[in-house]
């Protein structure tokens, strides 16, 4: 029986603005043509454009391509139930 190679690296490669590469990829959260949710090895990860599509998806080798317009990426904040909270609410609690 032969071992899957599983790709440990978190790489982004993008170019001209049109073609991304991303390893590192543990799932496809959702998409559509104009954001791409990814789970990725460093958190979750947020692609945002226009015409955005999944070209190849190799989750065996965690990678993904996508084409499209890319105009933004992003790693937002994990939110616990404590950090959800407003404000106000943590300084009065």
């Amino acid at each position: 029986m032969s071992e899957k190679t599983v790709n440990l690296n978190h790489k982004i490669i993008i170019e001209e603005r049109n073609q991304l590469l991303i390893t590192g990829v543990k799932k496809v959260k959702s998409f559509d043509p104009k954001e791409i949710h990814l789970e990725t090895i460093k958190g979750n990860l947020v692609i945002k454009g226009q015409d955005l599509g999944v070209k190849n998806l190799d989750l065996d080798q965690t990678e993904v391509e996508i084409q499209g317009q890319i105009d933004l990426l992003t790693y937002p904040a994990n939110r616990s139930s404590d950090s959800s909270r407003g404000v106000w609410e943590k300084i009065f609690k």
